[in-house]
């Protein structure tokens, strides 16, 4: 009798494990809405949708980190203010409730200068995550895009070219779990020689940014009029930390970028392949204030 209750009970927690694990799962965003499937059944002459799909969960589910369950019944990871918490990279993540600001990199392989005696390699999402954190020093909320631009194109044998085309798709899904977001932020960096991408600014290193405006976007001028504003506030506060606009169009191009989704969809290239962490993160800094002052509707 006393072995049939124990082996009750071991089930028993096997079982509350087991389901406390799959509801947390469901929380996550795996994404298996219907503009996800349809994406996945496309190109269905070279692999299986079926078998397309479970690879879909059966990667998500792997790049999903299991926590504790015992921390689950603890309600340890929600914060005071039931803000969820999540962690990318080993470093924590706070998913702020209503971000206003939607921060993504369509082109997600791009890397910095990392020293490579401390085996770093820094890229243009740690960016993005750390304009998150300055971001929220001004009270922004704001949401980093972290599925894998990538992993779509190979999935569907798409292009490089096509990253543009995946992207829109996550902003679209987005803006749909998240109403309140108001601003895109695509950062990218360029591959221009250091000596471009580089000024000192009163002692400080910075990586200079540069704005990109395409041209085959039918409303373009709208987004060039708020483009404008923030190329004229860098220029108004820091001087030569901006190369200026860069107009696109034509062939061999995108010509839209995204920002025919709103016209306050920017592309910011900040800093060449050439420029250190250190460099990149002090133009964050100012970005973020930017940012916080567009926002507060301070740049007029």
């Amino acid at each position: 009798m006393k072995k049939r209750y124990k082996l009750f009970l071991y089930l028993l927690v096997i079982l509350l494990t087991f389901f406390i694990t799959i509801k947390w799962l469901s929380k996550k965003e795996i994404d298996l809405d219907a503009s996800t499937i349809e994406l996945l059944l496309e190109n269905s002459d070279n692999i299986e949708p079926k078998n397309r799909i479970i690879n879909k969960i059966v990667t998500t589910i792997n790049e999903t980190e299991i926590i504790n369950p015992v921390s689950v019944l603890l309600n340890e990871y929600k914060t005071k203010d039931e803000t969820e918490i999540v962690k990318v990279n080993n470093e924590v993540i706070i998913e702020n409730d209503n971000p206003i600001v939607y921060i993504y990199n369509t082109h997600q392989g791009e890397k910095y200068n990392s020293p490579k005696e401390l085996n770093l390699s820094y890229s243009v999402i740690d960016a993005s995550f750390y304009l998150q954190k300055k971001l929220e020093e001004y009270g922004i909320n704001s949401l980093v895009e972290t599925m894998s631009v990538q992993d779509v194109l190979n999935t569907n044998n798409w292009n490089y070219a096509t990253s543009y085309r995946v992207s829109k798709m996550f902003m679209e899904q987005r803006k749909k779990e998240n109403k309140s977001i108001k601003y895109y932020f695509d950062i990218h960096r360029d591959s221009v020689d250091k000596s471009i991408s580089t000024v000192t600014i009163n002692g400080i290193k910075y990586a200079r940014t540069m704005f990109l405006l395409g041209l085959e976007n039918e409303n373009y001028r709208s987004n060039e009029k708020n483009i404008i504003k923030l190329e004229n506030w860098l220029n108004n506060n820091y001087k030569g930390l901006s190369r200026g606009i860069y107009r696109k169009q034509g062939k061999g191009v995108n010509g839209v970028y995204n920002q025919d989704f709103s016209e306050y969809c920017f592309l910011i290239e900040v800093g060449g392949e050439n420029n250190t962490y250190e460099e990149v993160e002090n133009t964050i800094d100012v970005l973020a204030k930017m940012i916080s002052e567009l926002v507060g509707g301070k740049i007029e």
